[in-house]
């Protein structure tokens, strides 16, 4: 009894309990401030039935959603089949559920090359290549082929909702809906706002997202919307620590080890795609300016033929499994870099990284209003990123260290390390009087 005091009184007792009630609250919400009710939802399709395809299918038909997988070959659905089978079979050895369960909810899920049912859909996710061009054109497409009020999301992880918007006849009825990789663990579902989404659009989604399972927070459209906003600045400072001296490995250990990140950014780099990372800094950097500065190393690292696991060597090795074998030692005279100093102290490091996602967020929420609350913001990178909970969510943890402080450090980094740190102008004017997020 003693033990349960001491701790309960701590602030990580604290800042976990702060975190289920902010969990909690997404059960109340409907995304909107209006009282307007989301459409019914039966049967939803999902455009594009690959891995993150199956994935979708998967946690809607496990939660009793009827769905229609669309592709062009049916090498693309039979993948899709499988991804979910195959999820659905570990759940069966582990006895979580039995035969009847498995074949209930296979059957809930079928597929085809044409718009066969689609009359019937309520929702239609779009998955599919992120090319704007050719999304627009789907999307205006599958727009004919279902009833005037079916509300079709796009599941894009980075490009704009109110440009694809102008492929469909009626933008009233488009939304973004990104679900996080993999989509059966991942918690988190951005529900993107565009300029002309309307309400009954964004409740539906909103709706089907906590159907599913997920925890949805609605942002508004724009670079990386939330989370890939904050996280892109992080995961590009590990390749400038790189360049600064710094072993990969001892980055990671830094972060997962001392600050309490679920993997360090090299190894998550490694796991999102190395070509992804590259081709996501670089459209940050068009949008963003000189808050996206991106280091030689990035841009070398684009002709070593390194994707990360997706094909067993990024700044790990992989065996066939995918489990990691270590830093690949050939990286760093392969990227022109001398061997790791490791001169830096692991505050550095961290802060490096961290003080830039607090700068971004304070700029994000209080002048862009890409979400309307700090809780928001939390939620978004504890369960979008895996912000290490106990910490409260980011804009808690920079409540304990101060925005002074912060804004400080930020300016002392720019000093030394480049225009990059330079405090956003709300995190300056917050520093001004110490002003806290919460």
């Amino acid at each position: 009894m003693n033990g349960f005091c001491e701790v309960a009184v701590t602030d990580i007792s604290k800042n976990l309990i702060n975190v289920f009630f902010l969990m909690e609250s997404v059960k109340k919400k409907s995304g909107v401030t209006s009282d307007v009710k989301p459409l019914p939802l039966k049967r939803i399709g999902v455009l594009g039935a690959g891995t993150m395809g199956g994935g979708i299918a998967y946690v809607a038909a496990d939660r009793g959603i009827e769905v229609r997988l669309k592709d062009i070959n049916n090498q693309a659905i039979a993948l899709g089949f499988s991804h979910a089978r195959d999820l659905w079979e570990k759940l069966r050895k582990k006895k979580k559920i039995n035969s009847y369960d498995f074949n209930r909810k296979m059957n809930l899920v079928t597929g085809g090359l044409d718009y066969a049912g689609f009359q019937q859909l309520d929702v239609v996710i779009e998955a599919i290549v992120e090319d704007m061009k050719i999304k627009q054109k789907v999307i205006g497409e599958t727009a004919l082929q279902c009833k005037s009020n079916c509300i079709i999301a796009t599941n894009t992880s980075s490009l704009s909702v109110t440009e694809m918007a102008k492929g469909h006849p009626k933008p009233e009825n488009f939304v973004g809906m990104h679900f996080f990789n993999p989509v059966h663990k991942m918690p988190l579902v951005e529900v993107i706002r565009g300029e002309k989404t309307s309400d009954v659009a964004v409740a539906t989604i909103f709706d089907l997202a906590k159907k599913m399972g997920k925890l949805p927070v609605v942002v508004k459209d724009g670079p990386g919307f939330l989370v890939n906003r904050l996280l892109v600045p992080y995961l590009i400072e590990a390749a400038w620590l790189l360049e600064d001296g710094m072993a990969i490995d001892v980055v990671d250990r830094m972060y997962k080890k001392e600050f309490g990140m679920p993997m360090g950014p090299f190894a998550l780099m490694d796991e999102v795609g190395i070509d992804v990372c590259i081709k996501v800094s670089k459209i940050f950097h068009e949008s963003l300016g000189d808050r996206i500065m991106i280091p030689n190393v990035m841009l070398k690292l684009k002709d070593t033929g390194r994707l990360g696991k997706k094909n067993k060597k990024g700044f790990y090795l992989y065996d066939e499994q995918g489990k990691s074998q270590g830093v690949d030692s050939g990286i760093y005279s392969e990227l022109g870099l001398l061997a790791p100093t490791n001169k830096l102290s692991s505050k550095e490091v961290i802060r490096r990284g961290i003080f830039n996602m607090i700068s971004e967020a304070a700029l994000a929420l209080l002048e862009e209003r890409v979400v309307e609350t700090p809780e928001e913001v939390d939620l978004g990178m504890i369960t979008g990123t895996g912000f290490p909970p106990f910490r409260g969510g980011l804009l808690r943890y920079a409540d304990t260290i101060g925005t002074q402080t912060i804004a400080d450090e930020l300016e002392v980094f720019a000093t030394q390390y480049g225009i990059r740190f330079k405090p956003s102008t709300p995190l300056r004017n917050m520093a001004k009087t110490n002003r806290t997020f919460y």
